[in-house]
């Protein structure tokens, strides 16, 4: 355990909240249109491909903080 290691996981705590974050504003963004239309055509063009993105980052965060920890940890911290 080092300080690079600790660091780059309270790094990518951050983004994963920052992402959760992201993804509530843009659901009450959606929620927050006049007609049913307008929520649709919000869900469909940015809604989806917005949360499609953040989720998927959120995924590729969670695995190299997973490999950063793992047993060959100092071969991917020096890389």
């Amino acid at each position: 355990m080092n300080i690079l290691q600790i660091g780059l996981s309270l790094l990518g705590v951050l983004w994963c909240a920052g992402s959760v974050a992201m993804l509530a504003a843009l659901l009450t963004w959606r929620e927050r249109a006049a007609t049913f239309m307008a929520r649709s055509q919000r869900l469909l063009l940015v809604v989806l491909p917005g949360a499609a993105v953040l989720l998927g980052s959120v995924l590729w965060v969670l695995l190299h903080v997973m490999l950063l920890w793992g047993q060959n940890a100092p071969a991917v911290a020096v890389r």
